[in-house]
């Protein structure tokens, strides 16, 4: 069996006393595209710098297409980096930074610009060639620094927090850009970001950091709706955590006592439960239903309305219940606008069994 084209093997960096990286085992297919997230500090940015040249780990060893790159130059990798600051050359008009990577692989001048040419069309930016870059936009820029990457056709791309500098509107449609570049050009993208909208709608898998580990690795759907610990679940969407202890088990179901009261839930059959053991359940924010009357729920629970956050069409609810526990409700504002809604308003919170989600001890 091939081996993936990018390995991290038992990789640790350390800066002084600091790990910044803590064995590190990650693989990445050809042709993937893996983002890595995670809060600041985390060791997302270090594991890319490592895998861009600009970083030696302290032991372990990183391969590419089955060679040892520890201590190539990156130069000699065919990694090229799209940073956060986009670093173009602020004394080369656009064309020139995009043939600045050919010129230093000796391409002929006639060549450069042909190739040049052609990426500044297919990133929709041909009319702004001789355009100085202090004149562009910064969705113009980013577009430039794509086709400066991109024009050398490298087998693997690496993306540093690309978009955070855009306005809003612009962050969306360069992630239209970049997802289509990579299925077109079969790239395999690895994508270091804070912001979980970017890293769920374009990458194939995402990894978790946390101090320098790997929390978790796994499609966008998995992390979300399967958090593999309590870090996970509280760093990805609006998520409500409930501890608990086991009070009965029946084949397919399990009853959590929780502060919330009895929470039924569908039994995981990838490990033991045992009744008295303590566990944690994860109640998604869009997963709870809100009414007015009580609902014919196995899971609901009287609150009263605490507070309203509006974030476009989505409404965040938090209501708190007669014992103190609060909870986040997630729903778009066309279904908040059917209930007329006051603070200490009495509501009912619901849900299914089949929505809560116990984490692994």
């Amino acid at each position: 069996m091939a081996e993936p084209q990018i390995v991290f093997d038992n990789v640790m960096k350390r800066f002084g006393d600091a790990v910044a990286v803590d064995r590190m085992q990650l693989e990445v297919a050809e042709g993937e595209f893996l983002a890595i997230m995670g809060s600041s500090g985390c060791g997302k940015t270090t594991t890319l710098r490592m895998l861009a040249g600009l970083e030696t780990p302290t032991e372990g060893e990183i391969r590419l297409n089955g060679q040892r790159i520890n201590e190539l130059k990156p130069s000699e990798r065919e990694t090229p980096m799209v940073w956060q600051s986009l670093a173009l050359f602020p004394f080369l008009n656009v064309i020139e930074n995009v043939e600045y990577g050919l010129r230093m692989r000796g391409v002929e001048a006639d060549e450069r610009k042909r190739r040049a040419r052609l990426w500044l069309e297919r990133m929709e930016i041909a009319e702004f060639e001789t355009r100085a870059i202090d004149q562009l936009s910064g969705g113009q820029k980013q577009r430039v620094a794509l086709a400066r990457a991109l024009v050398t056709e490298p087998p693997v791309l690496l993306l540093d927090e690309p978009l955070s500098a855009l306005d809003a509107n612009l962050v969306v449609r360069m992630q239209g850009v970049l997802s289509r570049l990579q299925k077109e050009l079969g790239i395999t993208f690895v994508y270091v970001t804070h912001s979980q909208s970017e890293a769920f709608a374009m990458a194939d898998r995402v990894v978790i950091m946390s101090k320098g580990r790997i929390e978790q690795v796994g499609t966008p759907r998995e992390v979300y709706r399967q958090p593999a610990s309590r870090f996970v679940a509280e760093f990805v969407g609006s998520n409500n955590i409930l501890s608990g202890t086991v009070n009965n088990l029946q084949s397919g179901e399990l009853v959590v006592d929780t502060g919330l009261g009895p929470v039924a839930a569908v039994r995981p059959d990838d490990r033991e439960l045992t009744r008295g053991q303590a566990v944690e359940l994860v109640l998604s924010a869009d997963n709870l239903e809100l009414s007015t009357t009580e609902p014919d729920s196995v899971n609901r629970v009287a609150c009263k309305l605490v507070s309203e956050e509006f974030i476009g069409t989505v409404v965040t609810l938090l209501v708190e219940s007669p014992g103190g526990v609060e909870l986040r409700i997630q729903k778009q504002q066309r279904d908040i606008d059917q209930v007329s809604l006051e603070e200490d308003m009495p509501l009912w919170v619901s849900w299914s069994p089949s929505s809560v989600y116990v984490l692994p001890g």
